[in-house]
């Protein structure tokens, strides 16, 4: 059977130098830290996905997108490409919607972030990390 790349977006949601991450529970990732996100739908944007998986899992309103950078797929990621959208500003208190999900929330600053990463994550937080991405 031929392997499919599929389409992940990762919202990237920052407070100052540190980055939202959420503690993966019962799903691929079990035990690894991840920012919020998921998988493209058919019909759906970059930036309406990112808005839908953030609001879905945190509670919390994007208030204006922008598309910050793309990986390649991974075999790892069960080849998932991972499209990273920054969160312009936000509006609201990150909270646990997915409890069956995700055990917590919290910022991590950029140059201490936990360990391990979400795999899906690890890319799209390296690209900012390293300064790849010049994130305000």
């Amino acid at each position: 059977m031929a392997a499919q790349v599929r389409v992940g977006v990762q919202a990237i949601v920052r407070a100052g130098d540190r980055v939202l991450l959420g503690l993966r529970a019962n799903t691929f990732g079990d035990g690894t830290w991840g920012l919020p996100g998921g998988h493209l739908e058919v019909g759906e944007s970059l930036a309406g996905a990112a808005c839908r998986e953030l609001a879905e899992e945190t509670g919390l309103r994007a208030l204006g997108t922008r598309v910050a950078c793309v990986t390649d797929p991974d075999p790892a990621a069960n080849h998932h490409m991972q499209v990273g959208v920054e969160i312009l500003d936000f509006t609201g208190e990150p909270r646990v919607l997915e409890p069956e999900r995700c055990l917590r929330w919290e910022f991590w600053p950029l140059d201490a972030l936990p360990d391990p990463l979400f795999v899906g994550s690890a890319g799209v937080l390296r690209s900012i990390r390293d300064g790849a991405l010049h994130l305000p």
